[in-house]
């Protein structure tokens, strides 16, 4: 089984590619936020980045940092497909997890927006109740999830990077471009 983890900072694209890769190419995935998101509708909380962020916290001091990776992990062993992704991995903490429980079959892909200011952009075109309503707050967000995630210390360990500057078509090209390389069979 491979397993493919992507990495980045906020609306750098990561979810695109997993989803890209479920579609064309029948790799499913699981997401970390869908977890965390849970949890905050059981406890009847908004789903805004500060209330994800406290609850990510709580279950890291009360589980173990990389409680969610851990368990999208042991999900993803008894899948039992020949690939699976995974999203929402945002620490080293995580990618030691992934790399302890896969081995070689854990592939790290790092996305990257060169452009701070895109990445905001995206963000509101995408419209969701957590995100930002500035750019101000946008920074602020991300300099607290750096904080506690140190985001750009798991970028540096990934098997390879993807540009996200361009447009859709082009972060698809790029994703091809890895699948005909042949990194995940």
């Amino acid at each position: 089984m491979k397993v493919i983890g992507v990495v980045g900072q906020n609306d750098s694209g990561k979810d695109e590619v997993l989803k890209y890769l479920d579609k064309k190419y029948g790799v499913p995935y699981l997401a970390t936020g869908d977890m965390v998101r849970e949890i905050a509708a059981k406890e009847g909380l908004p789903t805004t980045r500060e209330n994800l962020g406290k609850i990510s916290e709580r279950y890291f001091k009360q589980y173990g940092k990389g409680c969610f990776v851990r368990l999208l992990g042991e999900k993803t062993l008894q899948s039992g497909q020949k690939a699976m992704g995974i999203s929402g991995i945002r620490s080293s903490d995580d990618i030691d997890i992934l790399r302890k429980m896969f081995g070689q079959n854990f592939i790290l892909i790092d996305v990257y927006v060169s452009d701070p200011k895109e990445r905001y952009n995206r963000m509101t075109k995408r419209g969701q109740a957590r995100d930002p309503l500035s750019y101000e707050q946008f920074l602020s967000q991300e300099k607290k999830e750096e904080a506690i995630f140190h985001i750009k210390e798991a970028e540096q360990t990934a098997d390879y990077s993807i540009a996200n500057d361009g447009s859709l078509d082009d972060l698809h090209r790029e994703i091809d471009k890895l699948v005909e390389k042949g990194f995940f069979k």
